[in-house]
């Protein structure tokens, strides 16, 4: 499934913190769900765009992660598995129950990573809260709508 979003240019953001429109606009929250199965898939995303509508929620096959994560430079990556290219470039990312483990493994935007041992959608939100409080550019949680 292919979403909305600015074209990517086949390298990993030079700065991918603060990921840009490609003009070197920056955008606002941007989120990418390519996690397993394709119902917590949908689930999430349509969570999000409910409880964070100013936030673009993007959902993926995780076959076309790496594509996708190129083309939209989100801010968060929701998987199951992080390719190589997520994992480097992609400013925080969530892999949930890799390889089938009972576990989800985080990277924030410092470059450190935690292992919960479980993980709720009260933590989810507070993720996308957090990347929304450290972008200037994001609007309000209540504000503008969602893309996807």
């Amino acid at each position: 499934m292919r979403a909305e979003g600015a074209a990517g240019n086949g390298q990993v953001p030079s700065n991918p913190g603060m990921p840009s429109d490609g003009r070197g606009q920056d955008i606002g929250v941007r989120v990418l769900i390519a996690n397993e199965p394709g119902m917590y898939r949908e689930v999430i995303s349509s969570t999000l765009k409910e409880l964070r509508p100013s936030v673009e929620i993007f959902t993926a096959e995780p076959c076309d992660l790496e594509e996708e994560f190129l083309r939209l430079l989100p801010h968060l990556v929701v998987c199951s598995q992080t390719p190589k290219l997520v994992e480097i470039g992609a400013p925080v990312w969530v892999e949930l129950y890799p390889n089938g483990a009972p576990h989800a493994v985080v990277k924030d935007v410092d470059g450190s990573r935690i292992t919960l041992s479980r993980i709720d959608f009260d933590t989810l939100l507070s993720i996308v809260d957090s990347i929304q409080g450290q972008n200037p550019n994001s609007r309000a949680n209540s504000d503008g709508a969602s893309a996807g």
